[in-house]
């Protein structure tokens, strides 16, 4: 049933009421699918560091709850239920921006009841419950009805826990999973054993024990018994059970005594020995696990040789012979088997088998011991079969020549060739499988006629048996053919020709027969054998008969053939111009005994008639043509050239379906308007069942506008436009629905003249606009809108017969209802009531008025300096009226109100104050706002646990500190509020600790101020250098991360400081550098450059610029010219007395290699080592200094602060 009072909101009568924007109310319900106390659970408002900010209780009649909100921020909404209680979710953050939070767009924040909690603990039976502790582990289950509702496992002391318990009866049962175990394993290098049986004794025998949970009880079978050790007595086998996956195996529930354990398999197939082969183990108390697992030692396993393993039944090879990593070892029998003896069980052995009319391969067979175990008793685990089969034959022939046999698998994926001698036996080996033998003549052999037969033989070893017998012999051929026409035979006919498979093409001769002129003969012989093709050669003269085959394909492989051309008619061509579909009958006009009606494609078509003479052809379709009727005769020479058929105008068809069949309506008049000549006609369609239909026709390419024509009746579309299509006719079609039209019609009880009804239909995501509203949880569109007359009646209609129109009737003052589900468009009409709250003395007051019945969940509003607000429009039953407002207590608390139809209740309360609150601003020292700051006033002395009350700045800096209580000091603090980031740079605020005092009134104009930190730093440089280098030099500051490019440059004038821009306090570590363009050939310096982090707000550096101008020997010059001009002289006696040189320089050489070049790179060392000395005390002096420099300008930094 609809909720029409979705419609009304709060309305405020006489002016007396308006809301506060600056409260935000947070509200929702406590809801429960049982019966609770809503009164003892509370919701509390907290900020995001858990101070409380307001807490309330929820409505007794219904849970509902609301909080005011007084600034906005990051909130926690927290539940604080009675203890044992459950609620989900138990807390809900919000945050409150007063746009998009659940709270400014009135979204319920509800909690709902989950359950009570059920705890309880498990003792040891025998101990004392006083004494505490019980066993962990155990299952608890919680069970209501004999239904499973909950699980859960005791914890270290026995306690248990059950959380979500609704009322009720309950019944709690306890379960354990085992109590002792005795646990092992079986291996085989280290990889576990699987489905290995274990077998259980008891050291001695003992009846009085209980036997142990086992997989298998079953007894040992005489080959068990024959296999047990003489030191285990049968007589005390407990009982058996196997290995796992895992290779463990586990006998659950074992006494206290001493027993043994012995893993053991053997079957036909398979026999493994073990190591250990049994282990004497003591069960005591607790679980017992076997530490050495049992290992295997040695294998015996059976194989089998067979045909082919692909066939569905394995034929056994019998006396092959078998050789093991190449030596022989056994002979299969009649079963083809074979048995393997004392085999290591890992690893790989090679195995291989020979037979004659085989060929094996050798493989390589890998042990899985676990595979063997799972092949099971009549399976061997190790099946050969041979790789090839032998196949023999002959090829006879005439020829000299070797002939060629081909073979191909039954999937022609493997093609092989091999060569014979003719009239030879010749033998391969073949893998098993379907093949086909044929034979290959060689292109001399094909000229000469050599043929061979059978063409292929279809050979079949897939069995794996050999085959012999594949035997080919050697095989000229005539052929004989008639041309059968309709009438006599005309000289006009097709020639023919035989195609060879070669290629080779050949034309026949055509010989007429007197006796029957409606029949030509043909022949041809001393053919070779072979497959041919014979054509009638089709020319545009002779391309006028229709025949039953136009080529025929004869083999004269093996015998003389007779074919036969036969004429079927004569062709008719038509060429369609159009797309649609054209049906085409065709009437013989004299002899009138051929009739055929056929569907024309687009395009050419060509049609066989099958008599001579002269047809009338009639296009229908859903257009008309050039003619309606076409002529066609077949003696003349025209009736080569096609037919063209070519569309002038289409048939456009209308129609309008009816799901009622109305005898009433015979026709249905359709106005047809045509968009280009701007004329109207109309179309009366006419019935037939449910049906009204009619047609036009109009030429391609013209639009119209078609509108159905009806008072009683609704269409679907209400008109259509049309443009006509050459293309398709089925787009040629204009169709309707047609719907008799719904009329609704209700009434209102006592009548309410005046009353606005309105009809709505479902929205959908299509249709839903800005104006779509929610009715009972759909979305809704308004569709029609009328009032009730005199009598309180109303009527929509005509309408379409959609089953989801909505009507919502609404009038000042009135509540309307349906009368019942069967009457959907009958109201009972309700006079509604109203409530004044009254509240003196004070404004701002959140009122929350909230009902359990007639679906009204709840209304909230703030009062005005008049203190009253009058919630009207209200049905009747229970109301609860809360007045809200902090630092205010109100008497009554809430009020109860019982409200009959049509009455006007007065709800009066008294205001007491109870606390105060202080207004404040925080500005920077400039006297500009500061926005966001939290501040929060804490208790001190006497009221130390007095609760922290805290509060925002506003854009102008202003802040409210609510809920002081009187005769307590606070202390004010600011708080910082990392996620803001403008506030950052405040670093405190002053003053740093203000102290209020609350007595009975507000604290007004406290004035606070922000110090923030600084954010840039300053940087200075001095260089200390001589006066001619200044303008010479650029200072230049790098990022330390970025050292290719600087970020600043200062040019030197004539003064040698330097002065950077500020850079930012952000802790990055930077470079500052002194360039010179000095040439280094000329002078000898040092660049100095010093690295320091931007960690303080002014620094001060000095550094040291000296270049030394190089000295160079002046003589040099002229001796290196001297040193040239000797140097040219020698070479110039070198060239022309080489001979008398040589010998000379050959002696010096000696003498410098051995001599000279030691004495000289002794020497080389010597000054080397004393130029690096002198180096390395520059390096310690610049150093020094660079460090004197650092220190400086820390000095300066310290100096330049408390300048400051």
């Amino acid at each position: 049933m609809l909720r029409f009072l979705i419609l009304f909101f709060i309305c405020f009568s006489y002016g007396k009421t308006q809301h506060n924007s600056d409260v935000i109310g947070c509200g929702g319900f406590i809801k429960s699918e049982t019966d609770i106390n809503y009164k003892v659970v509370r919701v509390q408002l907290i900020t995001k560091d858990g101070i409380p900010i307001y807490t309330t209780e929820a409505a007794p009649i219904n849970g509902y709850y609301m909080i005011p909100v007084y600034e906005r921020g990051e909130y926690i909404l927290k539940l604080l239920p009675p203890s044992g209680w459950s609620f989900e979710p138990s807390q809900i953050e919000l945050n409150i921006d007063g746009e998009t939070d659940p709270c400014t767009q009135n979204h319920d924040l509800n909690f709902v009841f989950k359950g009570f909690g059920l705890a309880g603990r498990v003792i040891s039976a025998g101990s004392a419950s006083n004494m505490g502790g019980g066993p962990a582990g155990v299952t608890l289950t919680l069970y209501q009805d004999n239904k499973k509702l909950n699980e859960t496992k005791s914890k270290a002391d026995g306690t248990f826990e059950f959380f979500d318990v609704l009322p009720g009866q309950y019944t709690v049962k306890g379960d354990h999973d085992h109590w002792k175990f005795l646990t092992g394993a079986v291996l085989h290098q280290a990889s576990p054993l699987i489905s290995i049986d274990v077998l259980l004794f008891r050291s001695s025998s003992s009846d009085n024990l209980p036997a142990p949970t086992c997989s298998n009880d079953g007894p040992l079978n005489k080959n068990e018994l024959n296999l047990l050790p003489p030191t285990v007595n049968p007589q005390n086998f407990v009982c058996r059970t196997r290995t796992n996956v895992k290779g463990e195996y586990i006998f659950d529930d074992v006494p206290i005594g001493l027993y043994i354990v012995l893993p053991i398999y053997s079957t036909p197939s398979l026999d493994i020995v073990f190591i250990p082969d049994q282990k004497a183990i003591t069960i005591t108390h607790k679980d017992f696990s076997v530490e050495t697992p049992f290992e295997t030692g040695t294998i015996s396993f059976h194989g089998r040789v067979v045909k082919s393993t692909k066939t569905d039944k394995l034929i056994p090879l019998a006396n092959a012979q078998i050789s093991i990593d190449g030596k022989p070892c056994c002979q299969t029998d009649a079963n083809g088997l074979f048995k393997l003896k004392h085999i290591r069980p890992s690893g790989t052995i090679k195995i291989k088998s020979d037979l004659d009319g085989y060929t094996f391969k050798e493989i390589t067979h890998t042990i899985n011991l676990n595979r063997l175990i799972g092949i099971g008793d009549t399976s061997t685990p190790l099946v050969l079969s041979p790789e090839k089969v032998r196949v023999t034959g002959r090829v006879q022939c005439s020829s000299t020549r070797k002939q060629t046999i081909r073979y191909t698998d039954a999937e022609k994926k493997l093609v092989q060739r091999f060569e014979v001698e003719p009239n030879t036996e010749y033998s391969i080996y073949i893998p098993p499988g379907i093949y086909t033998f044929s034979p290959e003549l060689s292109d001399v052999d094909v000229r000469s006629g050599v043929h061979l037969t059978p063409e292929v033989i279809d050979v079949d070893v897939s069995h794996g048996s050999p085959i012999d017998q594949i035997n080919f012999s050697q095989l000229k051929a005539k052929l004989n053919g008639v041309i059968h026409c309709i009438d006599d035979c005309q000289n006009d006919l097709s020639q023919l020709e035989l195609t060879s498979r070669s290629g080779v093409m050949t034309k026949i001769d055509l010989i007429k027969n007197p006796s029957k002129t409606n029949e030509i003969h043909f022949e041809q012989d001393n053919l070779l054998p072979g497959k041919y093709s014979v054509s009638l050669i089709k020319s545009k003269q002779t391309d006028k008969y229709c025949w039953k085959e136009s080529q025929l394909d004869v083999d004269l492989s093996n015998a003389n053939k007779t074919i036969r051309f036969e004429q079927i008619g004569f062709k008719l061509r038509i060429h369609l111009q159009t797309t649609n579909k054209v049906t085409l009958k065709i009437n013989q006009v004299k002899e009138n005994f051929y009739t055929n009606t056929i569907d024309l494609l687009s395009g050419l078509n060509e049609v066989c008639l099958p008599n001579h003479g002269v047809y009338e052809l009639i296009p229908s379709s859903c257009m008309k043509f050039e003619k309606e009727k076409y002529s066609y005769d077949t003696s003349k020479a025209s009736s080569l050239t096609p037919i063209e058929l070519i569309p002038s105008e289409y048939q456009v068809f209308v129609s309008i379906q009816s799901d009622n069949d109305d005898q009433s309506t015979t026709t249905f008049p359709v106005l047809i308007r045509n968009s280009k000549q701007n004329s109207e006609v109309t179309l009366d369609l006419q019935k037939e069942k449910n049906k009204w239909s009619g047609s036009f026709w109009a030429k391609n390419g013209e639009q119209f506008a078609i509108f159905p024509q009806s008072e009683v009746w609704l269409f679907e579309p209400d008109h259509q436009i049309i443009a006509i299509s050459s293309d398709n006719c089925q787009a040629n079609q204009v169709k309707f629905v047609a719907r008799r039209g719904l009329f609704i019609s209700g009434s209102t009880d006592p009548v309410v003249p005046d009353a606005n009804v309105s009809l709505y239909t479902i929205a959908t995501d299509k249709t839903k606009t800005d104006q779509t509203i929610d009715i009972d949880g759909q979305p809704m569109n308004l569709l029609l809108s009328t009032w009730t007359k005199s009598d309180g009646t109303y009527t929509f209609g005509p309408l379409s017969n959609d089953p989801s129109y909505h009507v919502v009737i609404q009038k000042t003052g009135h509540v309307f209802t349906r009368k019942s589900a069967s009457s959907a468009y009958d109201f009972k009409t309700e006079k509604l009531a109203s409530i004044l709250a009254q509240i003196k003395d004070v404004d701002g007051v959140f009122l929350l008025l909230t009902s359990s019945t007639n679906n009204m969940r709840r209304r909230t509003a703030t009062t005005d300096s008049t203190g009253e607000v009058l919630f009207s429009d209200l049905q009747s039953g229970k109301y609860y009226l809360r007045p809200q407002l902090r630092e205010y207590r109100f008497h009554p608390e809430d009020a109860h109100i019982d409200l009959a139809s049509g009455a006007e209740v007065t709800a009066k309360f008294e205001v007491e104050r109870v606390a105060f609150s202080c207004y404040g601003q925080v500005t920077s020292l400039n006297n500009e706002p500061e926005t966001g700051l939290i501040i929060d006033a804490i208790g001190i002395e006497q009221c130390i646990s007095a609760t922290r009350e805290s509060a925002k700045t506003d854009m102008n800096g202003q802040f409210r500190l609510r809920a002081l209580q009187p005769g307590c000091r606070y202390q004010l603090q600011y708080r910082a509020n990392p996620s803001e980031p403008t506030q950052i740079d405040v670093l405190q605020i002053e003053p740093r600790n203000k102290i209020i005092e609350i007595v009975d009134n507000d604290v007004q104009h406290i004035h606070l101020y922000t110090i923030k930190r600084p954010s840039d730093v300053d940087i200075n440089v001095f260089i200390q250098t001589q006066t001619q280098f200044l303008n010479q030099l650029k200072v230049k500051l790098y990022k330390s991360s970025q050292r290719e490019s600087p970020i600043q440059t200062v040019t030197l004038t004539n003064s040698p400081f330097a002065y950077f821009n500020a850079v930012p306090l952000d802790n990055e570590s930077y470079t500052i550098r002194v360039d010179s363009p000095l040439s280094t050939s000329v002078y000898n310096y040092i660049q100095p450059e010093v690295s320091f982090t931007a960690n303080q707000t002014f620094l001060f550096f000095t550094f040291n610029f000296q270049p030394r101008l190089r000295i160079y020997d002046g003589e040099s010059g002229l001796t290196g010219s001297y040193s040239a001009f000797i140097i040219a002289l020698m070479i110039i006696a070198v060239i022309f007395k080489y001979e008398t040189i040589l010998p000379f320089a050959r002696s010096f050489y000696g003498y410098a290699r051995e001599t000279l070049l030691p004495n000289l790179i002794k020497k080389s060392s010597s000054v080397l080592s004393s130029t690096q000395t002198t180096d390395q005390n520059s390096n310690t002096k610049l150093t020094s200094n660079l460090n004197n420099d650092v220190t400086l300008s820390n000095d300066t930094k310290r100096r330049a602060r408390v300048a400051d």
